[in-house]
């Protein structure tokens, strides 16, 4: 994994290759911050009563530095984002759930694993068509390595699934060191 970049300290102007290398990967990293938007594009079903971890199988930016980065895959373990940078990252989803006017639904984040407590947010379906059910905006500490996943919840009292049509989706930014 990197480590955040650090500028040079010049004595008086740079004096090395390695130097002008070392401000441009810092340059690059204050422009380009790390960055993820991953959507879900397949239903996928949701067991009554119990929080499931949401699959995100399309991305539409995955960038740190400026390139490509490997912060998620649409394959291998495809809910998560993993931290290419230890940092504060600012996180946000919504989940789109198919038509039931029956029970609540929810949205919540879990790091590694964990759910992070203050994270839930339930609602009442109220409605028989599908409903988008928005997550709150987190900001969350997360090492190099840790990585984070948008979890959703319903209580129709059978199984329900997302709507891959419209799309969950689950944003994620590095906003601090």
């Amino acid at each position: 994994m990197a480590v955040v970049p650090t500028p040079p300290t010049f004595v008086s102007a740079i004096s090395s290759v390695s130097e002008l290398n070392q401000l441009t990967d810092t340059l690059n990293f204050l422009l380009y911050p790390p960055i993820f938007r991953g959507i879900q594009t397949v239903a996928q079903t949701l067991t009554t009563g119990v929080w499931g971890t949401i699959t995100l199988d399309t991305e539409t930016v995955d960038q740190a530095d400026g390139a490509a980065s490997t912060q998620h895959s649409n394959v291998t373990n495809n809910s998560r984002f993993t931290a290419a940078y230890a940092g504060w990252y600012q996180v946000s989803g919504t989940v789109a759930f198919a038509g039931s006017a029956t029970g609540r639904r929810g949205v919540r984040y879990a790091v590694n694993g964990a759910a992070v407590a203050g994270t839930a947010v339930l609602i009442a379906a109220g409605v028989a068509t599908g409903i988008a059910t928005p997550g709150s905006a987190e900001l969350l500490f997360l090492n190099i390595g840790d990585y984070v996943e948008m979890q959703a919840f319903q209580d129709t009292g059978v199984n329900l699934n997302t709507d891959g049509a419209t799309g969950s989706r689950m944003n994620v930014e590095q906003v601090s060191i």
